[in-house]
Order: C-alpha cells, then sequence, then structure tokens
C-alpha cells in the first residue's frame, strides 16, 4: 500500500519474481545460445533465441534493464556473426526483432506500474475509509482482550456492507455485529449510519431492545429502500460475566469454553430497517434475558462474534463451512489462553481455504478474549459467583 508519493513512485515490478532467478535465466539463455550456435551447423538458427532475453528481463526490472539486456543481446548476436559470414541479414534481421521486443517490453512494463501505482492509491482510500466506518477496537475493553477483522470477498476490496463495534458503557461492556443487505457504496453508506447510532445510542439505552430500537429508528430515517435492511446482533456484558444478546435476524455468537463451542443463547427481533412493518413498539425488550448457564461469560472464556460469510461458505461439494467443528479443532492444536486477534486470523484463513472461489463472502469477526484469571484470585472470584452458575 501507498502511504505517500515516495511509494507510489517504487517500480511495480519489483515484486514480479525473484531478480535473480530472473537475471540467471536470461544468462543461462545467453550462454546456451553461444554453445550451441558455436557447435552447430552455420545453417542452424539458434542464435535467433536471443530475442528472447529482453522478455525474460521484463519479469524482474523495469525499462532501463530491459534496455541493456536487449543491448547485449543484440551485442551477443554480432559477435557470432564471423562464424557464419554469409547470414549478416539475419543478424540483422535479429537485432531489429530485438530492439522490436525491447520496446514493447518496455511499454508493458511502465503500464503495468502505471497501473500499479493507481491501484495503491485506490487502496489507501478504501482502506481510510474503512478505518474511518469501522474503528478499529481497542486492544483491551473492561476485562476483555478485543480484536476484529474484516475481509471482503472481491480482490483488491477493503470496505463492504458488514459492520462492528464495542463500547464500554455503564451497563457493561457492549458489542455490534451487522450485515448490510446489499454491496457497494450503498451497503458502505448504512453501515455508517448504524454505526454512527449505536456509538450514540449504547451509552443511553438501559436495555438492548431499547437500543435495537434506536438503531432501527436511526436507520430508517436514513434509508430510502423499502427493502434495504440491516442483520444485526447486540451483545452486553456486565463487569461478573452477566452476559445478554439481542439478535435482529443474525446469527448467534459463539461461546470458547474448555475446548468446547456453545452458542449464546439470545432474543429475538426484526432485522434493522424492518421493525416499521410490525406493530410492535419499537423499544420493545424482548426475550433478551434467556436464564441458561451460558448468560454467564467467566475467565478463560472467548466470546465470537461473526457474520454470514463466515458461516455460509461452501466447498466444492457445496457442504458449509462447520464452523463449530473448526473452532473445538482450534481449540485443541493451541493451548489457552485464547489470543483473540490469531484466532481472527487463524479463522479467516481457514475459512478462505475451505471455500470454492465463488462462495466466500464478505466476512466480520469480533471476538472478545476474557483471560484467565491468577490462581491466588480464582477462589476469591469463586466465592463472588452466583449460586448455581456454571
Amino acid at each position: 500500500m501507498a502511504d505517500g508519493d515516495g511509494q507510489d513512485s517504487a517500480p511495480a515490478t519489483a515484486g514480479r519474481g525473484p531478480k535473480t532467478a530472473v537475471l540467471g535465466t536470461a544468462l543461462l539463455l545467453c550462454v546456451l545460445v553461444v554453445v550451441l550456435q558455436l557447435s552447430t551447423p552455420p545453417s542452424s538458427h539458434i542464435a535467433s533465441v536471443l530475442v528472447a532475453v529482453p522478455a525474460v528481463i521484463s519479469f524482474g526490472f523495469g525499462p532501463p534493464v530491459i534496455i541493456g539486456s536487449a543491448v547485449v543481446a543484440a551485442g551477443i548476436r554480432w559477435l557470432l556473426l564471423p562464424a557464419e559470414p554469409q547470414r549478416i541479414g539475419s543478424v540483422i534481421g535479429t537485432t531489429v526483432v530485438i530492439c522490436v521486443i525491447a520496446a514493447l517490453s518496455c511499454f508493458v512494463v511502465r503500464r503495468g506500474e502505471r497501473e500499479s501505482v493507481r491501484l495503491r492509491k485506490v487502496v489507501s482510500v478504501a482502506e481510510t475509509a474503512q478505518r474511518a466506518v469501522l474503528r478499529p477496537p481497542p486492544e483491551t475493553l473492561g476485562h476483555f482482550r478485543t480484536a476484529a477483522s474484516y475481509l471482503a470477498a472481491a480482490q483488491y476490496a477493503r470496505i463492504g456492507g458488514d459492520l462492528y463495534a464495542v463500547a464500554d458503557t455503564e451497563f457493561g461492556v457492549r458489542a455490534l455485529i451487522g450485515d448490510v443487505r446489499g454491496k457497494g457504496l450503498d451497503a458502505v453508506s448504512t453501515a455508517s449510519v448504524v454505526l454512527g447510532a449505536f456509538y450514540e445510542a449504547a451509552y443511553e439505552e438501559e436495555t438492548l431492545g431499547r437500543l435495537a430500537g434506536r438503531l432501527d429508528t436511526g436507520l430508517n430515517r436514513f434509508l430510502r429502500d423499502d427493502e434495504a435492511f440491516v442483520t444485526a446482533l447486540l451483545i452486553q456484558i456486565a463487569p461478573d460475566g452477566r452476559t445478554k444478546a439481542y439478535s435482529c435476524g443474525h446469527p448467534p455468537s459463539l461461546v470458547l469454553r474448555d475446548g468446547t463451542v456453545r452458542e449464546l443463547p439470545a432474543g429475538t427481533g426484526l432485522p434493522l430497517g424492518l421493525r416499521t412493518l410490525t406493530s410492535a413498539p419499537a423499544d420493545a425488550e424482548g426475550p433478551d434475558e434467556p436464564r441458561s448457564a451460558g448468560t454467564l461469560l467467566r475467565p478463560g472464556d472467548t466470546l465470537l462474534l461473526y457474520t454470514d460469510g463466515i458461516a455460509e461458505t461452501r466447498n466444492e461439494t457445496g457442504a458449509f463451512y462447520p464452523l463449530a467443528d473448526r473452532l473445538t479443532a482450534y481449540q485443541r492444536a493451541h493451548s489457552p489462553p485464547v489470543d483473540p486477534q490469531h484466532l481472527l486470523t487463524w479463522l479467516q484463513k481457514d475459512a478462505h481455504d475451505y471455500s470454492c472461489a465463488d462462495t466466500y463472502d464478505d466476512a466480520a469477526l469480533l471476538a472478545l478474549a476474557w483471560p484467565p484469571e491468577r490462581p491466588s484470585r480464582r477462589a476469591e472470584t469463586r466465592k463472588k459467583m452466583p449460586p448455581g452458575t456454571a
């Protein structure tokens, strides 16, 4: 990625291949031509192979080296003339072809450099836009170490319609992950509206249901498409580990604990942007306080929020990516505690390797890992835990 003008002007050919291998191939080609030409009858056309030297050099170097290689190749061809004095016309023809191929190679390389510079600038703008829309979460938030990642399905893309956010509020740590229906800049604009509403309302609304209502209200003020909506999952984790979840048509979060993976129960509501289709109040709380043991997080647990770009990835046979099984395998292969950033990097790569070329969608991930307590504090914590909790 280009950070400034200095980097923009860097030759695009630098990454085309190992320069040593390219130079060695061209040199070997020249040596072979000389040896074979001197050891075969004058009627052979081995020396004509020298026209390939500038093309070979173009795979690793820019125009100055390409021109230099053309001069060397042409010089070698003329040095071989005494071995076949009657073929001066062939020597002239080979020299002309070498010059033409060198000129074409320079043109192609220069055009590639310009395209590479333009692409780096576009990617730089996209990454800047992503940082403006999707704020990187702090490394620590409350009890948790946090990490987030976003991988667009399109090559070179950096932004899309998936979104995530975290905030440390008086109600506890609150997290959001969502997926905008649609693609392109319209999806990015919709995502920015939802994120802006979350960062405002997360500090004010007492319940997740009311928070979802605020997000829905803010989104409906922005949307112009009656069919547009956003699936979202809201999480609230109190300082004692009590966790609530509210799903607006979004896949549930997963709790990684002691080598196992379980879904975090959640209340349910309509996707954001569609609440006006029901007569229920926009701030209806809903059943977002399930009483199962899975709603109490504890030190050593990791909470994973994800979009369907991960869960709906398919392989060549059409089978969906086995997210829970792969997370279980990850825990068995890596000793605790879970490093949230390493987990997300591994998961993105694992899902991408599993997928077919056309089945990997935009994927956002958000992980909150509660580091295990030191042994000296563990006994004290257990005394404070509510009776009957897991």
